[in-house]
């Protein structure tokens, strides 16, 4: 036991150690915004900057240098402030970098689908691939799908600037999608946004649910896991702390952070799990107080973008054993208390006071006339075990049930995951098989297109075959019937000719003198019979 603890604290101090390279003064403090697995699968993977990768626990806050991998067939969800990052599998995401000015993201492979709800005037949105960089203009809804050797992006809404190696530069625009081949941003294809995919479609789903939380209006939407207050819980409102909401649970006698779990999260330190999914807004803003017999969270006034904390609680008692080489990070005590309104926090490590300061803005003035004793929400000092020590049997049997419990809701979530692939793979094939028969019928009316077309131009050829074979009768009748009509012309010319020269020939012959006729011969005014009875007498 003593061992495990002890292995617990080294692996503390060396990552103090690492953080502790420079002067405490000089060292940055941590960030004040960070990410939230909020929607984790049993194939989904992190690593930080040691480059060990594990099971990714729900609730686990993300920063820069930290890595999340998916598995085919998995999903994802992170927030960073307001903003959504909704991944599938097989896919590989690294956070660059994630303060209040910048998130700076780089997807190695994968799918991922983004949603800016709102942008600080200062703020800037970076997406890298290996092909490109993308840079949020305008908050919207993108796509972006990095494949080997290309990367296609999307814009739903929003507008986004694209860069390539050389300074090159692009816009997309809303409702366009292109798709980019080399690092000089050489674009293939750009149209328009096409229909929503299966990850889509559950991004969207998503953030429908998100535009319709209860809890959004109480709450900035930079405060991460405000969805999870909606189903667990109830606000209302008091004259003493204005809105404060009270969990709905089923153990008796709870009391913040007591049933959960101390874990080391660099740059922070000693880091409160709480086993509820709804325990990390409560458990890192706000403050906690007892109303009666129920306790509740007041997350405070409504205002600027929240800042995170590792676990807002007050230590007390003997303090835990101080590995030597802790460097900037205090031991906390064996005991903790949750901090009440109006109490400040101070943070397990040297940090700077304007850390501190934006920490617990928002709180009300100390009151001079009321005891700081009576801050503290009524009832004993939670004395839970200590950070990394183990508690007693009923805190190992209830561990148990909460692993048992865990495993239960991972085979649920697996088995979800196995029915909506085998849903995605129907729906795909289906989709391949009415594509198909679309391509089908398709070309079914490009060939009775063309048939229709060649049919149509095989008759107008014959129709123009018909009227030339037509104009060819025509003009033939034609001029045989001006050939007969001069020959009959040249007929009855002739005819007239020769009638006119008859005519003129009876003229001639009826102007000219007739010469008189002589008489007979003696001869021939004898009778025929006396001529030829004297023909053997001649002589």
């Amino acid at each position: 036991m003593t061992t495990r603890i002890w292995k617990f604290w080294a692996a503390a101090a060396a990552l103090a150690l690492l953080a502790t390279g420079v002067p405490a003064s000089a060292q940055q403090d941590p960030p004040a915004r960070v990410a939230r697995l909020s929607q984790p699968d049993a194939g989904v993977q992190w690593s930080g900057a040691d480059g060990h990768w594990q099971a990714a626990d729900a609730n686990w806050p993300f920063t820069g240098g930290d890595r999340i991998r998916v598995a085919a067939g998995s999903r994802a969800e992170l927030h960073a402030g307001a903003h959504a990052l909704r991944i599938q599998g097989p896919a590989e995401l690294s956070i660059d970098a994630l303060d209040d000015d910048d998130l700076r993201l780089t997807l190695q492979q994968g799918s991922l689908n983004l949603r800016v709800r709102d942008m600080a005037p200062d703020e800037r949105i970076e997406l890298n691939t290996q092909n490109l960089a993308l840079l949020v203009d305008r908050p919207g809804e993108f796509r972006i799908d990095a494949e080997p050797g290309s990367t296609r992006v999307a814009a739903r809404t929003g507008t986004a600037t694209l860069y390539g190696d050389n300074g090159e530069s692009a816009t997309l625009a809303p409702a366009q999608q292109a798709r980019y081949v080399g690092r000089n941003l050489t674009a293939i294809a750009v149209e328009g946004a096409g229909p929503r995919d299966t990850l889509d479609q559950w991004a969207a789903d998503r953030s429908l649910a998100e535009d319709q939380s209860a809890s959004a209006q109480y709450l900035s939407r930079e405060m991460l896991g405000y969805q999870e207050l909606d189903a667990h819980g109830e606000w209302s409102s008091t004259a003493e702390y204005g809105t404060v909401w009270y969990p709905r649970t089923t153990i008796a006698g709870w009391a913040p952070y007591r049933h959960g779990q101390w874990r080391w999260v660099s740059p922070w330190g000693w880091t409160w799990f709480d086993d509820a999914r709804w325990g990390f807004a409560p458990f890192h803003y706000g403050r906690w107080v007892q109303i009666g017999p129920r306790w509740a969270w007041v997350p405070g006034p409504r205002g600027p973008r929240p800042v995170y904390a590792p676990a807002l609680v007050g230590f007390a008692g003997t303090l835990a054993p101080r590995p030597p080489g802790f460097g900037r990070y205090r031991t906390p005590g064996s005991d903790w208390v949750p901090l009440a309104p109006g109490q400040p926090w101070r943070p397990g490590f040297n940090a700077n006071p304007r850390y501190e300061d934006r920490v617990n803005r928002g709180l009300p003035p100390p009151d001079p006339l009321r005891n700081s004793m009576r801050e503290r929400p009524p009832g004993p000092i939670i004395a839970t075990p200590a950070p990394g020590f183990q508690g007693g049997r009923a805190e190992q049997e209830r561990r148990e049930r909460w692993q048992r419990e865990q495993e239960w809701q991972q085979q649920q979530r697996r088995q979800q995951l196995q029915d909506q692939s085998r849903n995605d793979m129907h729906q795909r094939h289906e989709q391949i098989r009415q594509e198909q028969l679309q391509r089908a019928d398709q070309a079914r009316r490009q060939q009775q297109a063309m048939q229709d077309q060649q049919q149509r131009q095989m008759q107008q050829l014959r129709q123009q075959q018909d009227q030339q074979q037509r104009q060819m009768q025509d003009q033939q009748q034609r001029q045989q019937q001006d050939a007969q009509r001069q020959q009959q012309d040249a007929q009855r010319q002739h005819e007239r000719f020769m009638r006119d020269q008859q005519r003129d020939q009876m003229e001639r012959r009826q102007d000219r003198p007739q010469p008189p006729r002589a008489a007979p011969s003696e001869d021939r005014r004898q009778p025929p019979g006396d001529r030829g009875g004297r023909v053997g007498n001649r002589d």
